[in-house]
């Protein structure tokens, strides 16, 4: 195999193993192209390695350059695969990583990678879901008493998925309750005003 290297530049959102399973796939790839007889790959991505090796994998990578690696065999060559310690000195390892970090840098029209991975895609869902949660929420005509203590989803979210919710506490979030004007709204009560105060509205927050 004639000497030389390449770097490549992947998305932002790609993870850190798609861009070493990248590298392991284009190196395979190479392979299967320059007919060599016998070739040795070296990687310091051990968790790549395994699961290039592996039995089975449905990660799309790996699954093409597992096949490659089939079609090697199948030809009677011989690819071989190892794993090197990182930033040990190791000349190639050390070169790879300068070359890994000016492609990073680099600047181009589009990246020669960017399929995004699973936690990207449920990240990115995650954050839609939440913004049209907040739109309804906000936009809503219900939950005043309780937007007044959450006007954020995402934080009566984060917050109330941390305790145990009590009756005691389920009326001071909502506002239902025998407050008078609760009670005032389904005809259990004449008036929404305190008796003794007939010009405040018994609620919840007047109560607090």
């Amino acid at each position: 195999m004639e000497s030389g290297n390449s770097a490549f530049r992947l998305e932002s959102f790609c993870t850190v193993f798609q861009a070493e399973m990248f590298a392991l796939h284009r190196a395979v790839r190479r392979v299967k192209k320059d007919r060599d007889r016998q070739v040795n790959i070296f990687s310091d991505s051990k968790s790549s390695l395994q699961m290039l090796t592996g039995p089975k994998t449905y990660k799309p990578l790996a699954h093409a350059a597992h096949q490659d690696i089939m079609d090697i065999f199948a030809e009677g060559r011989e690819v071989r695969l190892f794993w090197v310690r990182a930033h040990a000195g190791t000349a190639g390892n050390e070169r790879a990583d300068e070359l890994a970090r000016n492609a990073a840098l680099k600047r181009k029209t589009a990246a020669d990678y960017d399929r995004f991975p699973l936690s990207y895609a449920k990240k990115a869902i995650r954050a839609a879901s939440l913004d049209e949660w907040q739109k309804r929420y906000t936009e809503g005509g219900t939950g005043e008493i309780t937007k007044c203590f959450f006007p954020r989803v995402e934080e009566a979210y984060r917050i109330l998925s941390r305790v145990t919710i009590t009756p005691l506490l389920a009326r001071t979030l909502t506002g239902h309750g025998e407050f008078a004007w609760y009670l005032n709204r389904f005809k259990l009560k004449d008036s929404p005003y305190y008796t003794c105060a007939p010009d405040k509205v018994q609620d919840k927050l007047y109560v607090l």
